[in-house]
């Protein structure tokens, strides 16, 4: 299998978070490429059968969550239609439900999202073996249905 794991990052740790993720989905046979957002390798992304993006819940403590970046995020990431997607993404203290805004911005873009994943920065890598197990089993299920 073929997975390319994208991630925006600003302070590190979802390109951390994302370089584990990969390294996960090594350890599984499958065959990994990480990169930024903002420097997609558009011939892996062609053959992938998983897209895993990442980026960092950004806002105000308690309210006002939301996907950072999220116009980098629109501007960069290509339209993926029916491409099964996970969606990760870094946060601090509290992330709030910020994962259903970072969905529907996937989804805006054709994305498929078939996994979600909240990462605790300062945990990691906690969550991210299962997130992947997860991630790939949702794949395999969609390929047979």
């Amino acid at each position: 299998m073929r997975i390319v794991v994208l991630s925006q990052s600003r302070t590190g740790n979802t390109r951390r978070a994302a370089e584990m993720i990969g390294g996960s989905a090594e350890a599984t046979g499958a065959e990994v490429s990480v990169h930024a957002v903002t420097e997609i390798d558009y011939d892996a992304l062609g053959e992938a059968a998983l897209v895993m993006v990442g980026t960092w819940v950004g806002g105000l403590f308690f309210f006002g969550h939301h996907p950072g970046d999220a116009g980098v995020l629109n501007r960069e990431l290509p339209m993926l239609h029916d491409t099964p997607v996970a969606a990760f993404m870094t946060y601090a203290h509290y992330a709030g439900k910020v994962m259903k805004r970072y969905s529907k911005l996937l989804e805006r873009k054709g994305m498929d999202v078939v996994a979600t994943e909240l990462l605790r920065a300062d945990l990691l890598p906690q969550g991210v073996d299962a997130f992947v197990d997860r991630a790939i089993e949702a794949v395999g299920q969609r390929s047979t249905t």
